[in-house]
């Protein structure tokens, strides 16, 4: 349970000196220079000071980021450079840094090319596009032999055109030839939903052919613009594409030729993303004419070491003194491994404020073992520890991946644990017999009561973290009143429901149930009198003492949540024992069936190990969110956020 102490810094220095020092404290990554734009609309402020108007050249930094991220990822799939199977950041020495800065005018040439060959490639596939289409418009009238720009003779109309596919042709050629003699219909081609027509008539005759033609929704095509026949027309449609797509392979080619600068412009992006945020930084500190001012926040071990380089290097005033008692500061975690590992869990819901104590050391056991507990089956368990560890060993990650696959071993290790004691190893039912505790799927019954009793325990230690973090607050009579008394009625509750628990003999338990009525009554009693003490008149007191009793309610769909301990771990092991029967039943009788059983097994496991630790993972996270979290956590804290060196490609060796 670490929450770190911060220190508050405040710092006035040279305006000549404001970039050499934002870069120091940069390289440096332990200062978080807060934002101080809300004391400028104070006016004493205001008159005093004023903040560094950069947002056009931040806007020019972040157009640049965007040339350069698009040249990188038009790159990175021409790129052959060795990559493992999580990506980290490479390391560059300063001089190979300092070479590819001190030379980038090459680079943004690079960009400049690859940025017109790219626009080149859209207009060719555009183009593509365009004469694909006309294709597709011809194809219908591939057979006709006329060409299409032809519109009669003196005395006659030629006419295309299409009627819905419902339409009976037949019978509009025959009223056609019928009421028009001079006139002749060719349907071309039909498809799902139009046929296409050729029709010749006398001019004379035109008002009577489009009469009929109109009464069977024929409507014009518009082929006009094109020369020749339809199939020349296509010919040469593709011959165009063909020629397209071969400047397109050549275009690409020349990009390629760039591939040898990415490391380069990966290089080039991460010096435009430091100066940008140096540039931001530089933005939220304010200005003299001749000094500038700047507040931030340090951790406490680090604050000598800030001193120290600071007043070495620069002549300037730096004050470094505690937070004001109720002052918040940014909340930065430090924890062991264990404890380390479950940080994202806690952080997806919310970091902790200064006033309570870090709940990932608390969160941690609870978290992987109920994890453990929902998958169920040890022989899961044995290959997700095993591949978070090959995954530690081999890879180079980085400091997200790496929680996230100690979290995962750690969970590992939970499942082999109660898949020994449970009996569960990939679904076999004979190995239900080796279970060192009891078998869960011949007495879920009984899992399904210890599943409870979990649940009271974590309740009971959320409860207790509250008393813990009431007592940092030296609130010692909040202890009493908002947990122990709580404590008393929710032990009498739970005493008094033993009867109704699974496995448990009524007539055992007679007079823990006499004691569990003593003290519900004592516990409700207590909290009616204390739980509305916060409200100025008597009636609200006994208001808000009374209705605080309905958390009795909470207090039990709290604890019946944890009946999904059960839930899922019977889930995994009968679907495990359902794979193994569907695989074997065909037998080993040929070389067919072997390979139907070993695909089955191979799919069905790894499908019901994919679904059932996705399942663990969010049910224990629910767990740990709604019945743990919201016995004693407040949270709302702030990261902390170091101004740093924030790069995406590379590490900077120095």
């Amino acid at each position: 349970m670490a929450i770190v102490n911060m220190n508050k810094l405040s710092l006035i220095g040279l305006k000549s000196d404001k970039e050499r020092i934002l870069e120091t404290l940069m390289k440096m990554g332990i200062v978080e220079i807060t934002d101080l734009s809300e004391k400028m609309s104070s006016d004493d402020w205001n008159n005093l000071l004023s903040s560094e108007e950069n947002t056009e050249e931040i806007s020019k930094l972040n157009s640049k980021l965007d040339k350069i991220s698009a040249a990188i990822d038009y790159l990175s799939k021409f790129d052959t450079r060795k990559k493992g199977l999580f990506a980290t950041k490479r390391t560059v020495s300063v001089n190979d840094y300092s070479t590819v800065i001190n030379n980038q005018d090459k680079l943004w040439k690079v960009i400049d090319d690859i940025s017109e060959y790219d626009k080149k490639l859209s207009n060719l596939k555009s183009e593509i596009n365009k004469n694909t289409n006309l294709i597709l418009n011809l194809k219908p009238w591939e057979k006709l032999d006329v060409p299409l720009d032809i519109k009669g003779t003196k005395n006659t109309t030629v006419l295309t055109g299409v009627v819905p596919e419902i339409v009976n042709t037949d019978s509009l050629s025959e009223e056609l030839f019928k009421e028009v003699p001079e006139s002749y219909l060719e349907v071309i081609s039909k498809d799902r939903e139009q046929s296409y027509l050729f029709i010749i008539y006398l001019n004379s005759k035109s008002d009577d052919v489009m009469r009929i033609l109109k009464q069977y929704g024929f409507s014009k095509s518009s082929l006009e613009k094109f020369s020749k026949t339809p199939n020349e027309n296509i010919k040469s449609l593709s011959k165009n594409i063909k020629d397209l797509e071969n400047e397109i392979s050549s275009t690409e080619e020349k990009i390629a030729s760039f591939a040898n600068y990415q490391g380069d412009l990966e290089i080039l992006h991460d010096h435009i993303l430091v100066e940008r945020d140096r540039k931001k930084a530089s933005g939220i500190v304010f200005n003299t004419n001749d000094s500038f001012f700047l507040e931030g926040w340090v951790p406490e071990t680090s604050s000598d070491q800030v001193k120290e380089v600071i007043t070495k290097k620069f002549d300037c005033f730096l004050e470094i003194v505690k937070p004001g008692k109720d002052e918040d500061f940014p909340i930065l975690l430090v924890n062991k491994d264990f404890a380390r590992s479950v940080e994202s869990i806690t952080e997806m819901y919310s970091l902790p404020n200064r006033n309570e104590v870090d709940p990932n050391a608390i969160t941690a056991p609870f978290f992987v073992l109920f994890f453990g507990l929902m998958l169920g089956d040890g022989g899961y368990g044995l290959i997700m520890a095993a591949a978070s560890i090959f995954a530690l060993l081999k890879f180079k990650l980085d400091d997200g991946m790496k929680k996230f696959m100690k979290l995962m071993m750690y969970c590992g290790f939970a499942t082999m644990l109660w898949g020994a004691l449970l009996g569960g190893w990939f679904g076999i039912e004979a190995l239900g017999k080796t279970a060192l505790w009891f078998s869960l799927t011949d007495e879920p019954q009984k899992m399904l009561s210890f599943s409870l009793l979990f649940g009271v325990i974590h309740i009971y230690v959320g409860l207790g973290v509250k008393a813990y973090n009431l007592y940092r607050q030296k609130k010692y009579l909040d202890i009493i009143f908002d947990v122990f008394f709580w404590y008393v009625m929710f032990t009498g509750f739970a005493l008094f429901l033993l009867p109704y628990v699974p496995i448990v003999d009524e007539d055992a338990v007679t007079g823990l149930v006499e004691i569990g009525k003593y003290l519900l009554v004592i516990g409700a009693g207590l909290l009616i009198l204390t739980q509305g003490r916060h409200n100025k008149n008597i009636i609200g007191k006994i208001i808000g003492g009374v209705s605080s009793l309905y958390d009795l309610i909470g207090f039990l769909s709290d604890l019946l949540s944890y009946s999904r301990l059960l839930a899922l771990g019977l889930a995994s092991s009968v679907i495990a024992a359902i794979v193994n029967e569907l695989g074997l039943m065909m037998g080993f009788s040929n070389i067919l069936k072997v390979v139907f059983v070993v695909a089955v097994l191979i799919f069905g496991h790894l499908f019901n190990f994919a679904i059932n630790a996705l399942g663990a993972y969010v049910h224990s996270s629910r767990l740990q969110y709604i019945e743990f979290f919201g016995k004693f956590y407040e949270g709302g804290g702030t990261a902390f956020e170091p101004l740093k060196v924030n790069t995406k490609y590379i590490n900077l060796k120095y």
